[in-house]
């Protein structure tokens, strides 16, 4: 029973250790060096996409290309069970179910595309206006 208290108490100081050395942390990251300023640290874009747009649309093709050979995949897959199904009516109801999954899988993915592609263009007008209309604003003023 001694050996069990002992070994909580260890668990429990090692524990609280870790935290303070944790909390600590911050203090050495902020600190100054001897002229006074902060260390200076500059972080560099791993990404090639310069907005979150750009980011969001390569996340999206990148999804569009790995889904279209599993969808058409399932839809070969679906054609198979038809084939080889007989007449055997649970059999061409799987392969119904396969297609039906597999067409609708296509129609999200086809559409989150050209959604993405409808608000992107909305938002490129957008922008294209407002800077016309800034460049207008601009000259009239001047």
């Amino acid at each position: 029973m001694h050996i069990k208290t002992f070994m909580k108490k260890i668990k429990t100081y090692t524990f609280l250790i870790l935290t303070l050395i944790i909390s600590h942390i911050p203090r050495f990251v902020l600190a100054q060096d001897d002229s006074g300023e902060g260390i200076r640290v500059e972080l560099k874009n791993p990404l090639r996409m310069d907005s979150l747009e750009e980011l969001l649309i390569a996340i999206l093709n990148l999804i569009m290309v790995l889904m279209v050979p599993i969808i058409v995949f399932f839809i070969i897959f679906a054609g198979f069970k038809y084939v080889t199904a007989r007449g055997n009516p649970s059999t061409i109801q799987e392969a119904t179910k396969a297609l039906t999954y597999a067409v609708i899988g296509g129609v999200i993915i086809l559409g989150a595309v050209a959604i993405s592609q409808m608000i992107k263009s909305t938002v490129e007008e957008f922008q294209a206006e407002e800077t016309a209309s800034l460049e207008l604003n601009y000259k009239l003023h001047t």
